[in-house]
């Protein structure tokens, strides 16, 4: 019999999912093993298979959590009377802290996805949660005239995550963190302050089930 995790349910298969996320940032992806998780948590590679059928079905239970992670940071950042560039530093530094066990990660398991469609059918997902997201997030700031009328949303959603995902590329390439924060303060003083003014402070926080907020 495998030696089972000891703790409920839910709990082991957050430990194992922080287990597994440490031993990708390790090894990258196509190296790690599910061995390996299971040697980070002192238990048999059968006790891992109990919760997670491959490695590829652990990767993608990870990849749910990270569009949650990132609406929390998102919505905690840009709060209601909180100053733009303020509030865009905060999102940039809480986001640079949940990547930085391994910021070229995403980049390497980028790689193996062109070579493997279920990794593929995986970031998808992804992506179109994060969209969804943002997507959300914006479209209540074009309520609250904080998101100009002539910004079509979902392409500029897209372009959001795209600019974001390119900044970590800047930064695994070697690019300080400084001048990697002010190119994502510029970017967005270019996309959205220009449009009711540079000096306007946002006047809404869109609550974290999509409704108005008082």
């Amino acid at each position: 019999m495998p030696k089972v995790v000891p703790e409920y349910k839910e709990e082991a298969k957050s430990r194992i999912l922080d287990a597994a996320n440490k031993v990708f940032a390790e090894k990258g992806y196509h190296e790690a093993t599910m061995d390996d998780i299971a040697k980070r948590l002192g238990v048999s590679k059968g006790a891992i298979y109990l919760y997670f059928s491959s490695k590829e079905d652990l990767f993608e239970a990870m990849c749910k959590t990270a569009p949650q992670a990132f609406k929390e940071i998102l919505y905690s950042s840009f709060g209601d009377e909180a100053n733009p560039i303020q509030s865009a530093t905060q999102f940039f530094d809480k986001m640079l802290k949940l990547s930085a066990s391994n910021p070229g990660l995403s980049f390497e398991i980028l790689s193996e996805a062109s070579r493997n469609p279920g990794l593929k059918r995986i970031l998808r997902q992804n992506h179109e949660e994060y969209e969804r997201v943002l997507t959300g997030f914006l479209a209540e700031g074009r309520k609250r005239k904080i998101v100009g009328d002539n910004l079509d949303i979902r392409p500029l959603a897209n372009a959001l995550i795209a600019l974001w995902n390119g900044l970590e590329t800047l930064l695994v390439a070697g690019l300080p963190i400084d001048e990697t924060r002010r190119a994502w303060l510029e970017a967005l003083k270019a996309i959205f302050m220009n449009q009711h003014g540079a000096n306007r402070k946002p006047s809404f926080q869109p609550s974290r089930d999509g409704s108005k907020a008082a």
